[in-house]
């Protein structure tokens, strides 16, 4: 009976010892199921908030490339507006020179031309009626006066009698000239995207 009772007491210590090395073992597992599951509930979180960031700057990029097309289109209809007027304005211009005013704008425009004449003689061309109006009045033998170009409207150009010097002030140059200055003034009073 002696060995029965060690035998019983070896097995009593060995079902305590087991028992112990299952509850540590037990409570181990346990931690390790809790830190993996909030390591689990980070790395969630960090991937929710990663793919929101990430949705958000795709959403913001698609939006600012949707405000700058916007912006291209609208920059594009200001443009043609802008073109159209001046258009307008040019096809207008021939309709100056029925205007009673007329000729005294085209003797002033003769006058700025004046001192910048060559030496010898000279061609002017002007319209019918400023022409008219100019030989009436200019007393300079080196003096010839000629019709103005159809491509041009109103107004006077000077060259020497060989071409080689021109200088040109008709309605149409004076245009030309005013076009980016009044392009600008367009661009400041037309409304923009955000008016």
């Amino acid at each position: 009976m002696g060995y029965e009772e060690l035998t019983r007491h070896l097995i009593r210590t060995a079902e305590t010892r087991r028992d112990g090395i299952l509850a540590r073992a037990r409570e181990e597992a346990a931690k390790i199921a809790e830190d993996a599951r909030r390591m689990a509930e980070t790395v969630e979180r960090d991937a929710r908030e990663s793919a929101g960031r990430e949705a958000g700057r795709a959403r913001h990029l698609r939006m600012n490339r949707v405000r700058q097309e916007a912006n291209e289109v609208w920059l594009r209809a200001r443009a043609a507006v802008a073109d159209a007027v001046l258009a307008r304005v040019e096809e207008r211009l021939p309709l100056l020179l029925g205007e009673a005013r007329y000729l005294g704008v085209a003797k002033r425009l003769y006058r700025e031309i004046v001192r910048e004449l060559p030496a010898g003689n000279v061609v002017v061309r002007a319209d019918g009626v400023t022409r008219a109006a100019l030989e009436a009045s200019a007393s300079s033998a080196r003096i010839r006066f000629e019709p103005l170009q159809e491509t041009e409207i109103g107004g006077v150009e000077a060259s020497d009698e060989d071409g080689a010097f021109l200088v040109r002030n008709t309605l149409r140059s004076r245009f030309v000239k005013a076009r980016p200055a009044l392009m600008v003034e367009l661009w400041r009073r037309l409304p923009g995207p955000d008016e």
